[in-house]
C-alpha cells in the first residue's frame, strides 16, 4: 500500500469544512479562500482514494468514511494546536536543569529554599535522597550534577571537587520512657546497650558507621519512619537539631556525660570537575553559602 501523504493544511480544511458544513464559512473561519478550501480537500480526497463529502448544492454534508475520519482528524488537530502553544512557550519555559543528590540529614529547610531559588530561575531542579556511595558513583557517571553530604574526613580523590558548606548540630533523642530505669546524666555506655535509631540508606554507609554508638541498630533513611521509631520507643537517635526531634510524640532531648555543646556535623558539597553543566553547576554553587544561612538551621 501506497504511503499516504497528507500536509496539516489538508486536515484544517477537512475539519473546518465538516464542522460548518460550507466552504464559505469554513473559509472565513480559518481566513482563506475559498477556492483554496476546496483544492486542499480535493487533495485530500485524491489521496485517500475515497469521498469525504457529499454535494448537495452549496451545502456539504460527510460521507460515511468522511464521519469516521472527522473524529480521528478531531483528535489530532486538538494535538497540533497543543504542540503549538508549547512551542510558544518554549523561549519562555526552563531550559536548563540540574540533578541534586543529598544526605538525609540534609535540612529540609534549606532544600526548600533552593528549590523556590531554582523555581525563579527557571531551573529544573531534581532531588534525590542517597547515600554518599551512591551519589559519589552517579556524580562520576553524570547521572548526578551536585551532592551535598556530611563530610567523610578523607580525601574525595581526584575525580570530585568539594567545598565546606556548613555544620548541623547534634544532640541525643528518645521516648520519654526508653530510659526511664537509668539515671540521668546518661554515658555512653548506657547508650551503647539501648538499640539505636540511624538515619541512613545502608548500615555500610562510613557516616552511619560513625554516627554509631549502640551495639544495636535499626536502620532508616526516611524521616517518617525514624520518627516513628523514636515515638514507639524502639531506640534512641543521634540526630540533627534541625529535625526537631524534641517536638515529636512523647519524644525528648537526653542529658548525656558528653553534653551537646559543639558536637555537630559538617556538610560538603560534591561535584565533579569538567561537566558540560559547568556554568550552571558554578552559578548553583555561588547561591548554597546564602541559602544555607538564611534557610534558619
Amino acid at each position: 500500500m501506497a504511503t499516504l501523504i497528507y500536509s496539516f493544511a489538508q486536515l484544517e480544511a477537512f475539519t473546518a469544512v465538516a464542522e460548518h458544513g460550507s466552504l464559505s464559512q469554513a473559509a472565513v473561519k480559518l481566513k482563506k479562500d475559498r477556492t483554496t478550501l476546496r483544492d486542499l480537500i480535493d487533495f485530500l480526497e485524491d489521496g485517500l482514494g475515497y469521498a469525504l463529502f457529499l454535494r448537495e448544492g452549496r451545502a456539504l454534508r460527510l460521507t460515511p468514511e468522511g464521519e469516521q475520519l472527522q473524529r480521528q482528524a478531531h483528535l489530532l488537530m486538538r494535538q497540533v494546536r497543543a504542540f503549538e502553544a508549547f512551542a510558544r512557550e518554549v523561549p519562555f519555559s526552563a531550559t536548563q536543569d540540574i540533578s541534586l543528590v543529598y544526605d538525609p540529614f540534609t535540612p529540609r529547610a534549606f532544600l526548600q529554599a533552593l528549590i523556590g531559588e531554582m523555581a525563579k530561575r527557571q531551573v529544573r531542579l531534581s532531588l534525590t535522597c542517597a547515600s554518599r556511595d551512591e551519589a559519589e558513583r552517579w556524580l562520576a557517571d553524570g547521572q548526578a550534577d551536585l551532592g551535598i553530604f556530611q563530610a567523610r574526613n578523607r580525601s574525595v580523590g581526584s575525580e570530585m571537587e568539594w567545598r565546606a558548606l556548613g555544620a548541623i548540630d547534634m544532640d541525643f533523642y528518645a521516648c520519654a520512657s526508653l530510659f526511664t530505669a537509668i539515671a540521668a546524666p546518661l554515658s555512653l555506655l548506657d547508650l551503647s546497650l539501648v538499640p539505636q535509631a540511624i538515619m541512613h540508606p545502608a548500615s555500610d554507609e562510613p557516616v552511619a558507621r560513625r554516627l554509631q554508638i549502640s551495639g544495636h541498630t535499626l536502620f532508616t533513611n526516611e524521616l517518617e519512619m525514624l520518627r516513628g521509631l523514636l515515638e514507639q520507643g524502639c531506640g534512641w537517635g543521634f540526630l540533627p537539631t534541625h529535625f526537631n526531634a524534641q517536638g515529636w510524640k512523647n519524644v525528648k532531648r537526653l542529658r548525656t556525660e558528653v553534653g551537646s555543646q559543639g558536637i555537630s556535623q559538617t556538610m560538603v558539597t560534591i561535584w565533579k570537575p569538567g561537566s558540560d553543566k559547568r556554568g550552571l553547576i558554578n552559578e548553583t554553587l555561588s547561591l548554597l553559602p546564602a541559602l544555607w544561612k538564611d534557610s534558619a538551621l
